[in-house]
C-alpha cells in the first residue's frame, strides 16, 4: 500500500511538470509563428529549426519523466544531473536554432549545428544514465550488504524491550551488544554463517517471548559465538 501511494504521488508531479511543459511548448510555438523570422521558411531554415526544437523539447519531457518516475529518493537526487543536462540542451538547441531561422544561413549549416547538438547531448545523457544506473546499483549493494546485521540489531534492542524478567533483559543486552558492535558488512562467503546466525537469532527471539531463561541463556551463548566468528570471517576477507 505504502509503495502504490508513492508512485501516485510520484505520477502527479510529473503531470504538474507535463502542464508546464505543454503551456511552454504553447507559448514558443506562438511567438516563433508570430516572429518576422518565419520569411526564411523559403529557404527551409525555418523548419529545421523549428523540428530540432520540437525534439529538444521532447528529449528534455522524455529526461524529466525518467528522473520523477523513480521511487528512489536517492536515484531521483542523482537524475536532477539528468534533469539539468536536458535544460542545457533545449536551451542551447532554442538559441542555435532561433539563430539559424532568423539569419539566411545555408541550410547545410543549419542541419550540421543541430545534428551536433543533439548527438553531443544524446551521446552525454546517454553516459548520465548509465552512470546513474551503476551508482544506484552500488547502493542499493551496499544496503543489502548491512541489512542483515542492521535488521538482527534493530530486533534484539526490541528484545530487550520486550523481556518481561531483568534476566532476561540481561541475556538480551549480551545479543545487542554483540550485534551492535559486529562488523556490518557483507560478503559471498559469510551467507553460510549468515543463516546460522539467523536461524539462531529466530530460536532466541522465541526463547524470549516464551520467557524460557534456560533456552535463551544456552542459544544466547552459541549465538554470541557464532557473531565473534562471523567478525573474525570478516576481517580475514578484507
Amino acid at each position: 500500500m505504502w509503495k502504490e501511494k508513492r508512485v501516485i504521488k510520484v505520477t502527479k508531479s510529473f503531470k504538474v511538470y507535463l502542464l508546464i511543459w505543454t503551456m511552454c511548448l504553447i507559448i514558443f510555438n506562438i511567438v516563433i509563428f508570430a516572429s518576422p523570422a518565419r520569411i526564411n521558411v523559403v529557404n527551409g531554415n525555418f523548419w529545421i529549426g523549428y523540428i530540432f526544437i520540437i525534439i529538444a523539447f521532447l528529449i528534455q519531457l522524455a529526461c524529466t519523466y525518467i528522473a520523477l518516475k523513480k521511487e528512489n529518493l536517492k536515484r531521483m537526487f542523482y537524475n536532477i544531473s539528468l534533469i539539468l543536462i536536458s535544460y542545457i540542451y533545449l536551451f542551447l538547441l532554442i538559441v542555435v536554432g532561433t539563430i539559424c531561422i532568423v539569419l539566411p544561413a545555408p541550410i547545410s549549416i543549419t542541419i550540421i549545428l543541430c545534428i551536433i547538438l543533439t548527438g553531443l547531448f544524446t551521446f552525454i545523457i546517454i553516459v548520465t544514465c548509465f552512470s546513474i544506473s551503476f551508482v544506484s546499483n552500488i547502493d542499493r549493494e551496499i544496503k543489502s550488504k548491512t541489512f542483515t546485521i542492521k535488521q538482527l540489531t534493530v530486533d534484539a534492542e526490541h528484545l530487550i524491550n520486550v523481556a518481561k524478567t531483568d534476566e532476561l533483559k540481561i541475556v538480551c543486552k549480551k545479543v545487542y551488544e554483540a550485534l551492535r558492535y559486529s562488523d556490518p558488512m557483507n560478503n559471498m562467503s559469510l551467507s553460510e554463517i549468515n543463516q546460522l546466525i539467523q536461524n539462531e537469532f529466530k530460536t532466541f527471539e522465541n526463547a524470549i517471548n516464551e520467557n524460557d531463561i534456560e533456552i535463551a541463556q544456552a542459544i544466547s551463548i552459541e549465538l554470541i559465538n557464532l557473531i565473534d566468528k562471523r567478525n573474525k570471517k570478516c576481517t580475514l576477507l578484507k
